[in-house]
């Protein structure tokens, strides 16, 4: 008799085993231990014309050839009665030990079921006729397939499916960042506001501007020329930054300009604002009187007054060229002032009132207490 090389059923085998059963089919040994029995298989089945009789490769199929007795009918009609007999006279045929190893396996590695499937492929293709043929193939390699195709396409839809969080999160995030820039731009927007309605600090930002107009007329600016390396072919770039000279800050005519300017626009203005005050909460009737450090009103009135009275054309026979901003502009700037100190005043006059007559209420008959002791 002669001893196959390969024997036993696929499913008992191990990895190794197929591979090695895979490179003697020709057929590629990469993969896992189910897609090699798959590939093996299918080999076999696809040349069972001539593996059949092969004396390296009958071995798998002695089971087959078992369950077909050569002169008996009626064995046809009980295939799954007669299966166990002919596996028990077959396995003294081969003295192997690895197939009496792989036949005690099954049992404690596998479920019975499995392994009755594969039996059952490899021993009712040959067994049954050619209408039988047909149904028996689809009923065992369909659902495998179908195994296959559901194993590899489920993380394709899950890798299909995450660009929609992402998206949303985005939409999200982006809402957010929106809501916040426009909440921040209503907060700045109420602190720009809240800064520019008042009157003291109007008057400063008219003194400001005028203050620089001044510096940009009286000195004389010198410029530096920085050239920036070219990045790309579109020239050189040169950023000119203008810077005063030292001999300025030591002429004469500069602090005299300065100075002439100052006194009408803002010593003048200050002293007033601080010494004259008809604000209630400065009224000297009051109890614990609340003083304020200037009073806007006044100080803008002054600054008008002190523009309008300042003698910059007797002053322009000494120094040439003094009144640097010019009549009209000096008016405008003290008259906008004086405007919106009017409507603070206005404005405030009522709270103002009210909460000095509160006070000097408060204050009444603690001096009515005192004179009766």
């Amino acid at each position: 008799m002669t001893t196959s090389q390969f024997s036993g059923t696929l499913h008992t085998k191990k990895k190794g085993e197929l591979r090695e059963l895979a490179s003697a089919l020709r057929i590629s040994d990469a993969g896992t231990r189910e897609e090699l029995q798959q590939r093996i298989r299918k080999q076999l089945e696809d040349n069972r014309a001539s593996l059949e009789y092969d004396p390296v490769f009958s071995g798998l199929f002695k089971r087959k050839k078992g369950v077909q007795p050569p002169s008996h009918e009626h064995s046809a009609a009980s295939p799954a009665s007669e299966p166990p007999e002919e596996i028990s006279d077959t396995k003294p045929a081969s003295p192997s030990p690895t197939r009496s190893t792989r036949r005690t396996l099954p049992p404690v590695c596998t479920p019975v079921p499995d392994a009755r499937e594969v039996s059952m492929m490899l021993k009712n293709v040959p067994i049954s006729s050619p209408e039988e043929e047909t149904p028996s193939a689809p009923l065992v390699v369909t659902p495998l397939m179908e195994r296959s195709v559901l194993f590899t396409s489920t993380p394709r839809s899950i890798l299909r499916n995450i660009p929609k969080p992402s998206f949303e999160l985005a939409d999200t995030t982006f809402k957010t960042l929106q809501a916040g820039a426009k909440q921040h731009a209503r907060v700045y927007l109420l602190a720009s506001r809240s800064a520019l309605s008042n009157s003291f600090h109007i008057s400063l930002m008219t003194a400001l501007f005028e203050l620089l107009f001044v510096l940009y007329q009286v000195i004389p600016w010198n410029f530096l020329q920085i050239h920036i390396p070219r990045i790309v072919d579109t020239g050189d770039w040169q950023l000119t930054v203008p810077y005063p000279p030292l001999a300025t800050f030591q002429s004469f005519v500069f602090w005299s300009v300065l100075l002439h300017w100052s006194i009408p626009t803002l010593i003048i203005p200050a002293l007033l604002g601080s010494l004259i005050s008809f604000h209630p909460a400065n009224a000297t009737s009051a109890r614990v009187p609340r003083v304020l450090p200037l009073d806007p009103l006044t100080a803008s009135i002054s600054r008008l007054a002190a523009q309008y009275a300042y003698p910059y054309k007797a002053l322009d026979a000494t120094i040439k060229g003094i009144d640097v901003v010019g009549p009209q502009w000096r008016i405008l700037n003290a008259a906008v002032g004086v405007a919106f100190a009017f409507a603070e005043a206005i404005f405030i006059a009522p709270s103002a009132f009210a909460e000095s007559r509160a006070r000097q209420r408060g204050g009444t008959p603690r001096r009515t207490v005192t004179v009766e002791e």
